[in-house]
């Protein structure tokens, strides 16, 4: 409902509540007049004026009678507003113009009070309407668009045929009318009571028709359809059970006619605007009553308590959370077998919940649902935001159960080093060292310089390869060069060393943290070994690429592919190495076209957030 929509019904109904004011005669003769009495047609108020104590119209009764009239347009202007059609909205407002229009009669104006005894039951047939075509206002079929047609015109030439025949100046009883019908051809008491009587136990019977089928869809219909019809229905019975009272009471099947019954009429007809916002506060309510749950929820919000709550608030126990798989692209239901989403022509509707434009579920429901857009919306919200937490959760818990594989597979990886480290000291520099030490002992001991020179040289010899043994083993733990040059001149050594040729693009890569440097070396050292030894390459390409927040570093090399990280190789380390830092590493190895590792470590120009 547009702002303009919303100025034009509110200057609308001021309008003919102005008129109706300005309309309303306050003499005492008129106050009396049982033909300006508000609601009854001719043979009403034959009845009414043969009552010797009835009341005098009061101004109880204008606000009575004002309040219906505006209750019926205040819930227009809100199921206009809430509701994705604007029918019901509009037939409510329409059935509040036309019971305030119908107050003119209480106008000593002849035109004023023919027109207002014309259209004292005009109201009734949009109400009709909308009992037929709730909840989205739109008439089922041809059947219903016939009778909805129909009512409008018989209760429009009803009142015409009963009032062309009745004079109420010359058959009022008690008192006297002042009231000029222009619809009068001539008077007949006889002809008016044969047409009242008709048209009452035509009305009547209407009545109990609709009432009959209101109670067919009402049983027809799903558990969703029933409790958001189910408000209307009830005021709709309580709104023919007071007409059919009244209509027996003028055709004198039911007693005398009273000014109880006819007061009655106001607070039976208000039901029906009440009803109304009675359906659409009690979804707001809803709404409210989801939001709380979320937050009650907390720490588990996907489960079988959350389906059951937003299953009370909308009431559908039908309805059902689907969750989407991006792998094989369809959603499942809860035992894990794909669905898929209903049309509209199964009576079952669904909406797919997203989170940034990516599908992560979808909720199924009864159709008479879409009536309730707001209601909805925030269905779709609360259920989106729980999974999307459940799968946030998912993924904390995935991401923690690799940290502890990976630091696991780190703690092996390294007490499986510091064990290869003493073989290689206890079998290579530790037994040289031993010779030198026997060398020196029998220099020591012996007295020929010959000799003395001999033993010399060799523990010489002896100890110089123990120190590239040392270098050698030093290099594996933490590489001399990365310390003295930098990540850039460490990397240039290695491939000054590799047995194959190894091109070189370096770019950013000053000022690292040391951890970073490491990584990133030993992820090329690793790449250009597994080249040179199983990939059977002919050459090799590294490309490093840093920048104030990360380094990407990318190894590709010519060789027969088909490389797999195993449970206790290189390719594994590395990769552990990568994401110790918060880091990825990505192998694309397709057999016979070569390996490409590519890797993105971060780091924080801050030193205590390195460290930490």
């Amino acid at each position: 409902m547009t702002l303009k929509q919303l100025l034009s019904v509110v200057a609308i109904t001021a309008g003919l509540v102005i008129v109706v004011l300005v309309c309303v005669d306050w003499s005492p003769v008129a106050l009396q007049d049982p033909a300006r009495t508000l609601g009854l047609n001719a043979q009403g108020v034959v009845r009414w004026g043969e009552h010797p104590n009835r009341a005098p119209f009061s101004f109880l009764e204008l606000v009575l009678f004002l309040g219906v009239g505006l209750a019926f347009v205040v819930a227009g202007i809100s199921a206009w507003r809430s509701r994705p059609t604007r029918n019901p909205g509009v037939l409510l407002c329409v059935s509040g113009w036309l019971w305030l229009i119908s107050g003119i009669r209480r106008s000593s104006d002849p035109l004023a009070f023919t027109l207002g005894i014309t259209l004292t039951l005009m109201y009734q047939p949009p109400l009709l309407q909308l009992a037929l075509s709730f909840p989205s206002g739109v008439l089922r079929g041809r059947a219903d668009r016939a009778a909805v047609k129909f009512f409008y015109a018989s209760w429009f030439f009803a009142p015409i045929a009963g009032w062309a025949f009745f004079d109420p100046r010359l058959h009022v009883l008690v008192g006297e009318s002042t009231s000029r019908n222009l619809l009068l051809l001539w008077d007949s008491p006889t002809i008016m009571t044969a047409v009242g009587n008709t048209v009452r136990i035509f009305q009547v019977s209407v009545g109990v028709a609709i009432v009959g089928v209101l109670v067919a869809r009402l049983r027809a219909g799903t558990k969703a359809y029933r409790s958001a019809f189910l408000p209307l229905w009830l005021a709709v019975i309580v709104k023919t059970a007071a007409t059919v009272w009244v209509s027996l009471a003028v055709i004198q099947l039911s007693g005398s006619l009273s000014w109880e019954a006819l007061l009655w009429q106001y607070p039976a007809t208000a039901i029906v605007p009440l009803a109304v916002l009675f359906g659409l506060w009690r979804y707001r309510f809803a709404r409210g009553a989801l939001g709380d749950l979320m937050v009650e929820v907390g720490s588990a919000p996907v489960s079988d308590r959350l389906i059951g709550a937003l299953r009370r608030a909308v009431h559908d126990p039908t309805l059902t959370l689907l969750r989407w798989l991006p792998d094989q692209a369809t959603f499942i239901d809860d035992r894990g077998q794909p669905q898929t989403l209903p049309d509209r022509s199964t009576g079952r509707a669904s909406m797919v919940l997203e989170r940034h434009g990516t599908p992560i579920g979808a909720l199924v429901f009864d159709d008479a649902l879409q009536d309730q857009p707001q209601l909805l919306a925030a269905v779709r919200s609360a259920t989106s935001l729980a999974l999307e937490n459940q799968q946030m959760e998912q993924q904390l818990r995935d991401q923690l159960i690799e940290v502890r594989r990976s630091r696991e597979r780190i703690v092996t990886a390294g007490d499986s080093r510091r064990r290869q480290l003493e073989r290689d000291l206890h079998d290579g520099a530790q037994q040289r060292l031993v010779a030198v030490s026997m060398e020196l002992a029998r220099a020591q001991r012996t007295t020929d310089s010959q000799e003395i020179r001999c033993l010399v040289k060799q523990a010489q010899a002896e100890l110089t390869d123990a120190l590239d043994e040392l270098r050698e083993l030093a290099r594996g733990v933490y590489p001399p060069s990365l310390r003295e040059r930098g990540l850039a001149g460490s990397i240039t050594a290695l491939a000054e060393r590799s047995t194959l040729p190894i091109k070189l693009d370096i770019r950013g890569c000053t000022g690292l943290p040391a951890p970073v440097e490491l990584a990133a070396y030993f992820i090329c050292a690793e790449a250009t070994t597994n080249a040179a030894k199983y990939a059977k390459a002919a050459s090799v390409a590294i490309c490093i690429d840093g920048n104030e927040t990360a380094i990407r570093v990318e190894i590709v090399d010519n060789g027969i592919g088909g490389a797999q990280p195993g449970p206790d190789g290189g390719l594994l380390g590395i990769a552990d190495r990568a994401a110790a830092l918060g880091g990825t590493l990505s192998i694309d190895s397709p057999v016979g076209k070569g390996t490409t590792i590519r890797a993105v470590l971060p780091f924080s120009t801050d030193p205590e957030g390195d460290q930490l």
